[in-house]
């Protein structure tokens, strides 16, 4: 498997993809690409015969940073986040660059459940649009950084947006086709407001 070229504003999510997840994946398309930065996943690269974690594994080297939102926790027990986010950190253990951010909606209940991950709290949200936004914030800096303010507001919009999209595309936005329309009206809506240049 040949390494992949990097590109240091790649953001991989590795997040649920279900209907009540739809606003909160949405809301972080939204405020990693008004930080500059280039979101990334699983979604948008096609099978090509190395089996899937191939292709996230691939895709994690790609990017310098990962978001892991570990919020879906309960009976059956899913271990696919969990895999993930391991892959992720053993890339950052020997010697990345890369990133883990980690999320979660309650807090102190990483200690209970992945208590080897200890010494790196995560990210909480409780469950919050608003909230995700402000640890987004608080995980990318840029030079002209947008207000709390602004980046809630073009959530909303792009929220609204998806809806459309995700009406296109067969009533989800977690299909390879409705994500790169996602992040392209991420892209248009960020340029037009002056948020991204490039």
């Amino acid at each position: 498997m040949s390494l992949p070229a990097r590109d240091p504003r790649g953001v991989f999510l590795n997040v649920p993809f279900d209907p009540a997840y739809q606003s909160f994946f949405v809301t972080l398309v939204s405020a990693i690409v008004s930080l500059g930065q280039m979101p990334r996943c699983v979604l948008e690269v096609r099978e090509s015969g190395q089996g899937r974690l191939a292709r996230i594994y691939e895709l994690l080297r790609s990017c310098e940073v990962s978001i892991h939102d570990l919020c879906r926790t309960g009976q059956p027990a899913r271990f696919n986040m969990p895999f993930e986010m391991g892959l992720a950190c053993s890339l950052a253990l020997a010697g990345g660059p890369h990133d883990v951010v980690v999320l979660d909606t309650v807090p102190y209940r990483l200690d209970r459940t992945l208590s080897d991950y200890k010494g790196r709290d995560p990210l909480i949200y409780h469950h919050r649009v608003d909230s995700l936004i402000d640890c987004m914030a608080d995980v990318f800096q840029v030079a002209q950084e947008p207000t709390p303010n602004i980046l809630k507001a073009e959530a909303r919009i792009l929220r609204k947006s998806a809806r459309e999209i995700a009406r296109q595309y067969g009533g989800t936005i977690f299909r390879p086709v409705a994500f790169r329309a996602l992040v392209a009206a991420a892209i248009a809506r960020a340029r037009s407001q002056g948020l991204i240049t490039a």
